[in-house]
């Protein structure tokens, strides 16, 4: 059951086009960040990963991928993220790592006030290889 969360997880963030998502490389790493109102959650996926979906909270997500000659594989990392709202609030996104199965990933719940446009930073660190990633992300009134 966890994995069909993750799988769906995953794939409604991929899925919807007004979700922002970014990604940034070193060699054979890849960082991929992406951040969704917490409302747009399913209720299976919001209570599984423990988060409280609200009008005034947003999710952070993060993997760390690995590319190899047989295919792709997520990767531990020292993940960190913040973000800052259009009115200079800085806001410090505490991430959980949540491992399923073979995967490893990073989830972060923050406070918002829509309408609002965080521009997230995301520093990830894999055995001594950084990674960064930058990004804005709007979220209007529901």
């Amino acid at each position: 059951m966890q994995r069909a969360l993750l799988i769906g997880l995953l794939t409604a963030l991929v899925a919807a086009p007004t979700w922002a998502q970014r990604q940034s490389a070193a060699g054979n790493l890849e960082l991929h960040a992406e951040a969704v109102p917490s409302r747009t959650l399913t209720p299976e996926a919001a209570a599984s990963y423990r988060v409280e979906p609200a009008p005034d909270r947003g999710v952070l997500l993060v993997t760390v991928v690995k590319r190899e000659r047989g295919g792709t594989a997520t990767v531990p990392a020292q993940v960190y993220a913040g973000a800052m709202s259009r009115r200079n609030h800085v806001i410090s996104i505490p991430l959980r790592e949540v491992r399923e199965d073979k995967s490893v990933f990073y989830v972060g719940e923050f406070r918002l006030t829509p309408p609002d446009e965080l521009r997230f930073l995301i520093n990830a660190n894999v055995l001594g290889t950084p990674l960064k990633a930058e990004f804005n992300r709007a979220f209007p009134v529901d």
